[in-house]
């Protein structure tokens, strides 16, 4: 959709980084009335994703926020808080440097797809 988009001269407005907070570590995925019911599937990619960004020493929300940002046809990002604090922290997730390495790891562990559009 994206090589479409910019064909087109086409910019999208962002949303749902952290997929409704869990990759925030909220226990639920999506949005609706049966989102605390997790696929095991999407368990073990959160855990995949944990691991990496541990092994990396990157935090998974600034990861998550700078990812969504990422394509050059994002013009805006819109990131949900719960409180001022939240703002604060997403602000400083944006500025948080995170290595290529990472981002090759979740490639190499099948994380991301090959041509997904990457931070810096």
């Amino acid at each position: 959709m994206f090589p479409a988009a910019r064909d087109k001269g086409v910019s999208f407005v962002m949303g749902s980084a952290l997929n409704a907070g869990f990759l925030g570590g909220a226990p639920r995925y999506n949005y609706g009335p049966d989102n605390t019911l997790i696929a095991d599937d999407k368990r073990a990619r959160l855990l995949t994703l944990r691991r990496v960004a541990g092994d990396y020493g990157v935090d998974l929300v600034a990861a998550a926020l700078q990812f969504s940002f990422a394509p050059d046809v994002a013009a805006s990002l819109i990131v949900g808080t719960a409180s001022p604090t939240h703002l604060l922290a997403d602000h400083a997730a944006f500025s948080a440097k995170i290595p290529a390495a990472f981002w090759a790891a979740l490639r190499g562990e099948g994380v991301l797809h090959p041509d997904a559009p990457l931070p810096g």
